[in-house]
């Protein structure tokens, strides 16, 4: 028997907070920017084969290293007050792991993959990034299936992002957070 689907409309009318989120059923997939409620539709299959071909190759560094946690969307970060997100990949090491608790990450992480897409393309590379940076996430990492590029982003000593390594297609990963990391983008993007 199919259940009844509810309409859910968002009150462009007022500011999100945590607390409003919280009340909000968990088969919709959203976040809160600077108090705006943002709904987005399932990702692509380039997205969804991106994401976990980069699950991959960090996790297996991760437990190897015994570096801290690594999680994937849906996964809420909860930044502030205006401020929730769910990441495609979370990285918090284990000197910060107070900050995982069971409704979710409370708290700045130490690394956060976005992997774009056509209808998230514009808030993951500015407005999401503007965020990241502001709260002090050391290392961001943006995505592209489409161009097949990585771009990571790591907060200089000015607490700005700088552009510390750029990819297309191939090339060496690594990461000034997770010190020692190193794969081929190619094993990424087949």
């Amino acid at each position: 028997m199919a259940k009844d689907m509810e309409t859910f409309i968002i009150d462009r009318s007022k500011k999100w907070t945590v607390e409003d989120y919280l009340k909000l059923e968990k088969d919709v997939k959203c976040e809160i920017l600077d108090g705006e409620l943002l709904m987005t539709p399932a990702p692509l299959i380039a997205h969804q084969r991106t994401l976990a071909s980069l699950y991959q190759q960090l996790i297996f560094f991760v437990n190897q290293q015994q570096a801290g946690e690594l999680f994937f969307a849906p996964v809420d970060v909860y930044l502030d007050g205006e401020n929730v997100y769910q990441p495609d990949l979370v990285f918090v090491s284990a000197a910060r792991s107070s900050i995982i608790q069971e409704k979710g990450i409370m708290g700045i992480p130490d690394l956060v993959v976005e992997v774009i897409s056509p209808s998230n393309s514009y808030i993951d590379r500015y407005s999401k990034k503007a965020k990241y940076e502001q709260f002090g996430v050391k290392e961001y990492w943006i995505a592209d299936p489409a161009n097949q590029t990585l771009e990571i982003f790591s907060l200089g000593s000015a607490g700005n992002y700088e552009l510390v390594l750029f990819l297309q297609k191939r090339g060496k990963v690594n990461s000034t957070v997770l010190n020692s990391l190193d794969f081929e983008l190619s094993d990424v993007f087949r």
